[in-house]
């Protein structure tokens, strides 16, 4: 079971402080042509756009699974991943991003500890996915930077 996050206004600092280095890193990309974006760097890894995609995509993956809560998300209800465009990556992190927020402040605090099965993970709480989003967010970013930095050498 992932570690349950509990304070509403410490998910909240921590999504605030995604969307920073999110638009950090989209600003970077900018200053990059696509086959650089599309560039593994490492053969066999994912590259910097294909990061991207998954991350955008994941976090709507994420809130579908706390949405359908204490039920399992069907397999038809799997949200599509967006185009490996940075403009629609750009709308789709901040939509994503804008429902996960909107759901914590709708939300009364009790729902971090509310039951919700989650993926091949099974019953985590709706704080432990929450944990996982920030910190699945944190460790493609690692790889995202790590990237670019090479790329942009």
């Amino acid at each position: 079971m992932y570690p349950t996050l509990e304070s509403r206004a410490d998910i909240l600092k921590m999504l605030d402080e995604m969307t920073q280095a999110r638009a950090s890193i989209l600003e970077r990309c900018r200053q990059l042509p696509d086959a650089k974006l599309h560039d593994p760097v490492y053969p066999g890894t994912w590259s910097v756009m294909q990061n991207l995609v998954h991350l955008a995509w994941a976090e709507d993956w994420m809130l579908a699974w706390i949405k359908k809560r204490p039920h399992p998300l069907p397999l038809e209800d799997r949200p599509p991943e967006p185009a490996p465009d940075l403009d629609a990556l750009e709308k789709a992190f901040d939509e994503a991003h804008a429902a996960v927020i909107a759901f914590l402040k709708a939300n009364d605090e009790a729902v971090l500890k509310e039951k919700c099965l989650y993926g091949k993970q099974g019953e985590q709480t709706v704080g432990g996915v929450l944990f996982h989003l920030i910190e699945h967010e944190i460790a493609h970013r690692a790889f995202i930077n790590h990237k670019l930095a090479k790329l942009t050498a």
